[in-house]
């Protein structure tokens, strides 16, 4: 399959070996201000991987980057960026996730800041920025993924039973659901697996949600369990780890990046292991090809709202080792059938976005035997 990103940015790393031949020149964003806004580092999840990104952007074009955090309570998102805003003039102003867009759109808008370039990641793919001019949104495809996700724990169940644990009945989450939903019936229709599902949201989002969660979909039967939950996975892997683990058949499906591997890294992660693979958002190479752009390297990118998907390496399945370890050749074939398929257009994937209401994506949800409808 094309990875377009994959393409891109190798041909931007060709051009900085290029440079460095020739000798050291200037970095093209030298005396640019840049702020990174987010909930707070160390979330071991969206707001961690945008920071890489912008490190990076630090060091690769020479940004002044300030950090602000507003904390876990989102409802002080829109007052601390805009008191942020209002203490700086930033050239470049990069923040996260989708519940802050409409502050972004009024302050695009807004004369004051009309010279500073936002980037505003894992917005909703519905978000429409207008002709705004100034806003580069990077959403994602999650439901793509999350439909590999549903396919690939039909494939992989003994038990004939799986299960999605969903942080919140949000639009962004709720396409993450969406997706794997689609996934799981098309196992059942198209493929002819024999397999039943549990979907449920967590009681609370804290890593005592994600566990009590998991909990009780490994006691009705599951053995794979896709959690979305990112920053709160920590629950989720000591759930599967203490039903069974690995040994047990007991496997979690994460969220946003290769969890498993990030958690080995960190080292003393209870259960890291039952984390079989994980549903990717490739932000930061998503990030570096918006800020190339910018920066005159010329990867046709416009203002706007950006959706990336399966067909251009937006979303998947973290395919590490591990994954290839605990997964017949089999499967990872149908998979990579599936995935390529899904990229040219073969399958289409339902997104929450595509329901005109919520009731009409609840049927969906609450009726496994249920069809798209409107």
């Amino acid at each position: 399959m094309k990875k377009v990103l994959a393409i891109v940015l190798t041909m931007v790393m060709c051009f900085g070996l290029i440079n460095c031949a020739l000798g050291e020149a200037p970095k093209a964003g030298e005396g640019k201000t840049m702020l990174y806004y987010c909930a707070y580092i160390g979330d071991f999840g969206l707001a961690d991987m945008g920071w890489r990104a912008t490190q990076a952007a630090e060091e690769k074009y020479g940004y002044d980057v300030t950090l602000v955090e507003y904390g876990a309570d989102s409802a002080q998102a829109v007052n601390s960026l805009v008191d942020a805003l209002d203490t700086k003039h930033y050239d470049y102003v990069m923040a996260m996730s989708w519940y802050i867009s409409d502050t972004i759109i009024e302050m695009s808008q807004n004369g004051e800041w009309a010279d500073t370039t936002f980037i505003l990641y894992d917005s909703a793919p519905s978000t429409d920025f207008g002709d705004t001019g100034n806003i580069y949104g990077i959403s994602f495809a999650q439901n793509e993924g999350s439909f590999l996700a549903g396919v690939y724990s039909a494939l992989m169940s003994k038990t004939g039973k799986i299960g999605a644990v969903i942080n919140l009945d949000v639009p962004i989450t709720n396409d993450f659901g969406t997706g794997w939903l689609c996934g799981y019936k098309y196992a059942v229709k198209e493929m002819g697996l024999d397999v039943d599902m549990m979907y449920t949201y967590m009681g609370e989002l804290t890593v005592q949600g994600d566990y009590e969660s998991v909990n009780v979909l490994m006691d009705n039967g599951c053995d794979y369990v896709y959690n979305v939950g990112g920053s709160v996975a920590l629950g989720a892997m000591q759930a599967a780890d203490e039903k069974g683990g690995v040994a047990g058949g007991k496997f979690i499906i994460g969220t946003d990046y290769d969890q498993y591997g990030y958690f080995k890294s960190v080292g003393d992660v209870q259960g890291y292991d039952t984390m079989v693979t994980s549903m990717l958002k490739n932000i930061e190479p998503c990030v570096e090809l918006i800020l190339a752009n910018i920066n005159g390297e010329a990867t046709g990118i416009e203002a706007g709202n950006n959706l990336y998907g399966i067909a251009v390496g937006g979303t998947g399945l973290a395919e590490n080792d591990w994954y290839k370890e605990n997964t017949p050749e089999d499967v990872q074939k149908q998979i990579t059938e599936i995935s390529e398929k899904i990229a040219n257009g073969e399958i289409k994937v339902v997104s929450y976005f595509d329901f005109e209401s919520y009731d009409a994506f609840a049927t969906y949800r609450d009726n496994k035997d249920a069809e798209f409808v409107k």
